[in-house]
């Protein structure tokens, strides 16, 4: 844990100068400020979490609909609903459920999610194969926005303040959140270098890009050389997807690396 120490004070020291800087001007909404963005990410959660634990809805997690009036309600209340007009006309593509641009002021990288879509979860597939198969296969499921809150969090315990909540976007069509991250120098890294850092913190390779550690019970899925960078002697992994494998999934993985074989993640565009 040590590696992600440096990572953090490196990351301090990269949000104080952001915070030095002068206030977004023209396109861009006021950021917000120092680790209250991150703090968001926690306050959005727990707000999440129990206002659904407490709905009466037999099922879990709830549904989208649920999901997202609740989340916009929290918002309204603390004034961090955003107007579309606010944000940039121009963005990039950034990777396949963000709209990224930088903010030149604060050297922040911006995203808000697009197309109702709100990352990947890992998971497993129960598949009709023959009984001398096995019938699990991993899968890359489209997120749920509880699940998205959820992978910003552990992603900030894994590099702190890595992610600023900085609001949201209710549209009649589609219900956007919006991030923002410090921007990094990209220095290539290679599959091997990443296979050796993440072994060097105990983690063991499941996928092709992804990892777990019994110890915390923490999974990393696509760990690619895209989504990391180097620093110093070290790597960030800036957009990783991070979980907390449960019941069969966790049973799945720790037979899989039991069994010495990895396995390769397949992506789908359906919602588990």
């Amino acid at each position: 844990m040590a590696t992600f120490c440096r990572l953090a004070e490196h990351l301090f020291s990269v949000t104080i100068m952001a915070d030095e800087q002068p206030e977004p001007t023209g396109d861009y909404p006021a950021s917000q400020q120092g680790e209250a963005g991150a703090d968001l990410v926690e306050q959005a959660l727990a707000h999440l979490r129990g206002s659904l634990s407490g709905s009466g809805e037999a099922s879990w997690p709830p549904s989208l609909a649920r999901q997202k009036t609740c989340l916009a309600g929290w918002a309204e209340n603390l004034g961090l609903l955003l107007a579309a007009a606010e944000l940039p006309s121009k963005s990039v593509k950034g990777g396949q459920e963000h709209d990224l641009w930088h903010d030149e002021a604060t050297d922040r990288f911006w995203k808000s999610t697009r197309d109702g879509v709100f990352g990947l979860q890992p998971g497993i597939e129960l598949a009709l194969v023959s009984s001398a198969e096995d019938a699990r296969r991993f899968h890359l499921w489209e997120a749920s926005p509880l699940e998205y809150l959820e992978r910003l969090q552990l992603h900030n315990l894994l590099v702190p303040n890595l992610n600023r909540l900085e609001g949201f976007i209710v549209q009649p069509d589609e219900f956007i959140i919006v991030t923002s991250q410090p921007r990094f120098d990209i220095v290539p890294v290679t599959t091997g270098e990443i296979d050796e850092w993440f072994a060097s913190l105990g983690f063991g390779k499941i996928t092709s890009a992804g990892y777990y550690r019994a110890e915390d019970n923490l999974g990393v899925f696509d760990a690619h050389d895209r989504n990391l960078v180097r620093f110093e002697d070290s790597l960030i992994p800036f957009d990783v997807i991070p979980c907390r494998p449960a019941g069969g999934f966790r049973e799945f993985i720790e037979e899989i690396l039991a069994s010495g074989h990895t396995l390769q993640a397949v992506r789908t565009t359906n919602t588990s």
